[in-house]
């Protein structure tokens, strides 16, 4: 059995649908236990995670959170309090299973997640894989050799974490060093865990980022031959950042991905709004690209 953990709040209901569905299409020889969290859930969306999940025979167990544990929690840009859910879940599940796949609610699964979930992590609290971060480690304070990770796609030792009460230990960094809080829980994360972390090979956990910085600074964090597998055949798709593939002026190479498996939900007619202006942006954005795009509108700012 795979335990599968996630968490996400009203708004994002069309993407966890999204990334389950992916998730099954792709896992139909495993069990999988979805684990569900969210502190603001309406049964109308948690019956639509349910069916979805029960459409291929898997099992779902719904966890309602009390809202008020995150009330002092940052959060900034477009992330809401929903990011810390996944503090919790360790102490919900430690007495149904040893280790959890926590997974973001925006990606999407290309493969076979077994081989994931089978390497072993019982010397380490998670396995995560590298982000490109070159500041994360400076900012927070911990030597530079271990590298920021990224907490979108996380193997976890969950007797570990309750062991060791890292919830009450991430809690309280959380609302002690806001002002060092960049990426939210996944700064708070790094700052306790990065000498704790199994490093998971980057195909598990496919940056947005990869596509948009030079070959010099990926070989800094992978190796020639992930850098490759990444570009060309992940095994998880992770929409990291602001921009999603469900917005116009999204670029990402693997946007098609999202829609093929949106065509196997409710929401499969549903796109983007299109206007005059956000497609002359589109066309500006893809001549340009990212940097050269963001660089040019912080001219008229």
């Amino acid at each position: 059995m795979i335990h599968i953990a996630c968490a996400a709040d009203n708004k994002y209901i069309q993407h966890t649908v999204v990334m389950l569905t992916s998730l099954f299409e792709n896992n139909n020889e495993n069990q999988i236990h979805i684990h569900f969290f969210s502190a603001d859930f309406s049964t109308e969306n948690e019956n639509k995670v349910k069916q979805t999940v029960f459409k291929y025979q898997q099992l779902f167990t719904f966890y309602p959170l009390d809202a008020s544990l995150f009330k002092d929690c940052y959060v900034s840009d477009h992330v809401s309090f929903a990011t810390y859910y996944r503090i919790v879940i360790p102490d919900f599940l430690i007495h149904q299973t040893n280790k959890i796949l926590y997974l973001d609610t925006d990606i999407v699964v290309c493969e076979n997640l077994k081989p994931l979930w089978d390497i072993n992590i019982e010397n380490y609290t998670i396995g995560a894989v590298n982000e490109i971060n070159d500041e994360g480690p400076s900012r927070l304070g911990f030597d530079e050799k271990y590298k920021y990770f990224n907490a979108g796609i996380l193997l976890i030792n969950a007797k570990t974490w309750v062991t060791e009460n890292l919830k009450d230990t991430l809690f309280k960094y959380i609302k002690t060093h806001f002002n060092k809080l960049t990426f939210w829980d996944q700064d708070a994360l790094n700052a306790n865990l990065y000498n704790k972390r199994l490093i998971i090979d980057p195909k598990w956990n496919q940056l947005s980022s990869v596509f948009e910085v030079d070959n010099t600074t990926l070989l800094a964090y992978y190796s020639i031959s992930e850098i490759k597998q990444l570009k060309q055949f992940p095994a998880i798709i992770h929409f990291s950042g602001s921009s999603k593939p469900w917005d116009l002026l999204n670029i990402h190479p693997f946007k098609s991905i999202y829609y093929k498996y949106l065509k196997l939900t409710e929401w499969k007619n549903v796109r983007p709004k299109i206007n005059v202006m956000n497609l002359s942006k589109l066309a500006l954005l893809k001549f340009l690209g990212k940097k050269k795009y963001t660089a040019f509108f912080e001219l008229f700012r």
